[in-house]
């Protein structure tokens, strides 16, 4: 991606989580981005396109949140927890807008199969990252556990955002889910 293309991108981000499917057109994302008037579509010729871009810099920075967890993140119940707790103030502070942003989108793929195909392929890479982490930490039926956690992780943030709590209590409760969903993984194999 060129960086005006990733300007456009991330501003389309923006857009998607603040304004919905609707709201999400290329004259919406120039403003956004400060981009003269037809820059969006001269990056991104057709709305498929900027949904096409807006998904692949999503996967791009919610990779790198995964990616980068420390190499004794699966080693225990209590860092497992601990790991998903911090994922989930992630997603939910700093990537907030992204996190929005891939709920209307999941709504909209349910309704209207242009993107479901690439948020499937984005999911697989997810599940793929989940289930090698929960391999290393001895987890039998890593695939399955993988699916079961992602799911329960994407119900906790759409929870947290179409019923927020008030920001005091947030963390606290945020906790007691990634352990509630760290002690719902099978035990690991010995």
């Amino acid at each position: 991606m060129t960086p005006r293309s990733r300007r456009a991108a991330d501003a389309a981000i923006e857009v998607l989580a603040d304004e919905g499917m609707r709201g999400l057109t290329h004259r919406a994302v120039d403003a956004r981005a400060g981009l003269p008037p037809g820059s969006t579509s001269s990056c991104f010729r057709t709305r498929l396109a900027l949904l096409d871009a807006l998904l692949a810099r999503m996967l791009e920075l919610d990779e790198a949140s995964i990616v980068r967890l420390p190499p004794d993140a699966w080693s225990s119940r209590e860092r497992v927890a601990a790991t998903l707790a911090g994922l989930l103030a992630h997603w939910l502070g700093p990537a907030r807008t992204r996190t929005r942003a891939r709920m209307e989108l999941y709504l909209d793929a349910a309704r209207h199969a242009a993107l479901r195909a690439q948020l499937d392929a984005a999911g697989a890479r997810f599940l793929h990252l989940a289930a090698t982490g929960l391999r290393a930490a001895r987890v039998p039926g890593a695939d399955d556990a993988a699916r079961m956690l992602v799911a329960q992780l994407d119900g906790v943030l759409f929870d947290a955002l179409a019923r927020p709590l008030p920001v005091a209590a947030q963390p606290a409760w945020l906790e007691y889910a990634a352990r509630t969903i760290a002690h719902s993984l099978p035990d690991p194999t010995p």
